[in-house]
């Protein structure tokens, strides 16, 4: 996953909104969104280690990772799947505070993960949602729109930027009710948005500046000359599946994910409902 874009207690009906984009190899084995027939959770699948990007479960929970670009950074001895980390959220019945401190960080990549819990909306004592990574300290995240990349958490890289602008936006004008017209559609199209950002506002990872501006859009396709030659990014690398995640008031969750093969989109958006949280 390599952006998330969050809209925190902005609408009377829906304390949490997260659009999402996750960038991956073409060649990469995947599964579409579905309920895992293995967890009690409603995912897609990454079928190379098993984990997920973004995931939700009926108990009102939510969960995504990204990952960070550090390409001078070298992997940890006997490195874990950062892709486990949501679904051992969405599958334990730990705070997200409690299970971000839990969380073995020197075993992975660096990574930033996403972590909401909604019995906790009313809970003073306890944020609902949390943003912890291995480069950064567990915090709670504030009410407002924030975005989430390859970097820090509300860096201000151009899709970070770009994308939270038209998600307030897009917040600002949003009914009670959902549906393709007032909000699939719209944030769909958000998420599509390929435009590159000029070289004066890229950020410096390393990666050189015909790389960095291939990874600067929303919606990412790397094309022939943006990677190095012999590169496995050149080989096929970009947008694979958009989500969106809309929970209510009382915990019940929308999840739309949009597949996307070669930077074409597959299909319609696959939909779930998962009922608010029993009692």
């Amino acid at each position: 996953m390599c952006l998330l874009l969050i809209a925190y207690r902005q609408h009377p009906q829906f304390p949490l909104l997260v659009l999402a984009n996750r960038d991956e190899f073409y060649a990469r084995a995947t599964q579409a969104a579905g309920p895992w027939h293995d967890q009690p959770i409603t995912a897609g699948r990454d079928l190379e280690a098993g984990g997920t990007w973004l995931g939700v479960a009926p108990n009102g929970r939510v969960a995504a990772v990204t990952n960070m670009r550090e390409p001078a950074v070298p992997e940890p001895d006997d490195a874990l799947s950062r892709g486990e980390i949501p679904v051992n959220f969405l599958t334990g019945d730990l705070t997200p505070s409690a299970f971000a401190q839990g969380i073995q960080g020197p075993r992975y990549r660096g990574f930033n993960t996403l972590l909401f819990d909604a019995s906790l909306l009313d809970d003073d004592s306890n944020p609902a949602l949390v943003c912890a990574g291995n480069r950064h300290q567990p915090f709670a995240i504030t009410a407002g729109v924030h975005g989430i990349s390859n970097g820090a958490p509300d860096a201000p890289w151009p899709k970070v930027v770009h994308g939270c602008a038209a998600l307030r936006t897009l917040t600002a004008d949003l009914p009670c009710a959902l549906d393709q017209d007032n909000f699939v559609t719209p944030a769909l199209a958000l998420l599509a948005d390929a435009r590159r950002a000029t070289d004066a506002e890229l950020p410096s990872t390393g990666v050189g500046t015909a790389l960095e501006s291939a990874l600067s859009s929303i919606f990412v396709r790397i094309a022939d000359g943006d990677a190095p030659t012999g590169s496995a990014l050149a080989a096929g690398y970009g947008t694979r599946v958009s989500s969106l995640v809309a929970v209510d008031r009382d915990g019940g969750i929308q999840f739309w994910e949009q597949g996307y093969e070669n930077g074409q989109r597959i299909g319609a958006p696959r939909y779930f409902r998962l009922s608010p949280p029993a009692g």
